[in-house]
């Protein structure tokens, strides 16, 4: 076990020490290295990150290839919003299990982990904080059961009926310890 050293465990500051001796790059990544990386694996496979880092002549961490990845050049990467089906079923597997990204990520093809937590903390999260209750609270869970879900079928179904969203509605929902009542715009709709 590493102990703990200003902050850091001994491990961290050792990995964060010898990355600095290497000069390994850090920020973003070229397209020169995308490409560096797509091929090598094309050719080698996943797996065996640290290797990859130097034997594709990247001046980068074996977890910074990992990432780079999983996240942006995996051929089955979905890019674009996430559409209101994959909103619906984040906040359903949400409710069962919680923020298990990874898990909740299979179900969601061509969706990342990282993308999922991501849509939920920039998402989800600024509608508790505007609504003054916390994403855990009985409040916003309500808000979410009896408003958002709801909303966000009916923009499926009309969605599917004629291939263009509906128009929001305001509704009034409670969502605060002093009973405090908040008028907010269809919370679907600014998703």
């Amino acid at each position: 076990m590493d102990a703990h050293v200003g902050g850091f465990s001994s491990g961290n500051h050792r990995q964060q020490s010898e990355e600095a001796i290497l000069g390994v790059r850090k920020g973003p990544w070229t397209v020169e290295e995308d490409s560096l990386l797509m091929n090598y694996v094309a050719i080698h496979g996943e797996g065996r990150w640290n290797a990859v880092a130097s034997s594709a002549g990247l001046n980068r961490t074996g977890k910074s290839c990992r990432l780079r990845w999983l996240n942006y050049l995996r051929p089955d990467v979905r890019r674009g919003n996430i559409t209101l089906q994959e909103q619906l079923m984040i906040l359903e597997l949400h409710s069962r299990w919680g923020n298990r990204w990874s898990k909740i990520a299979q179900y969601l093809p061509g969706r990342t982990d990282n993308e999922i937590k991501n849509y939920w903390r920039t998402r989800v999260q600024k509608h508790a904080k505007q609504l003054k209750c916390d994403v855990n609270s009985k409040q916003f869970r309500d808000a979410m059961r009896f408003v958002w879900v709801p909303r966000l079928i009916e923009r499926i179904q009309a969605q599917s009926d004629s291939n263009s969203s509906g128009q929001p509605t305001s509704s009034t929902t409670t969502c605060t310890d002093n009973s405090t009542t908040t008028n907010h715009a269809d919370l679907a709709t600014s998703q």
